[in-house]
């Protein structure tokens, strides 16, 4: 799955990548598509010895940390941070703290999942087709580790195109459909 969001109108003051990572997860948790959330995000600062939550551009300017954290409730997925010379127990802080007020996002979604969810669906993946892997790995492996042996970008790109084009030979002389087979990146 792949959510690419638009921001559309923005006030300076507060970043759009904490909203949009709390709108995704509300999004997605409340469709009743298959989702390992929901989760909660959080810009974490820190001014004066103190955590800020979500500090806005202007109050930035006076942090020494700019950390943002997602996670679920039970774990931290990502962290990206900028900071100066800090200990590692005041940035493993933020981290903390960070999570900890994502909470906040991930309860919110919860109650909204109570209130307007949809029924989750019921899909599972289809059964692997080892036997076609199998083939696929025979008739392609050796010729890609071969040309990701290449170091000249065009080389290894042209090298690539050559071995997609042998196994689609080699598959459609014995009947295999393309239109649901896709070998070219």
């Amino acid at each position: 799955m792949h959510v690419v969001i638009h921001t559309v109108s923005l006030n300076p003051e507060v970043d759009a990548d904490i909203a949009a990572m709390i709108a995704v997860s509300a999004a997605l948790s409340i469709s009743g598509i298959p989702f390992n959330g929901p989760i909660g995000a959080a810009r974490v600062g820190y001014i004066n010895g103190e955590y800020v939550l979500n500090p806005g551009q202007t109050q930035r300017k006076d942090s020494v940390m700019d950390l943002v954290v997602a996670g679920t409730e039970a774990a931290v997925l990502m962290v990206e941070s900028e900071a100066l010379q800090l200990s590692e127990e005041i940035m493993l802080g933020g981290v903390v703290y960070g999570h900890e007020q994502s909470a906040i996002a991930i309860n919110a979604i919860h109650e909204l999942v109570r209130e307007a969810g949809k029924p989750v669906w019921d899909w599972q993946a289809p059964a692997r087709d080892t036997a076609f892997e199998s083939k696929l790995a025979s008739l392609a492996e050796e010729k890609l580790r071969a040309a990701y042996q290449i170091r000249n970008k065009q080389a290894r790109t042209h090298a690539c195109r050559e071995a997609y084009a042998s196994v689609k030979v080699a598959l459609a002389e014995e009947g295999v459909a393309f239109d649901s087979v896709k070998l070219d990146g």
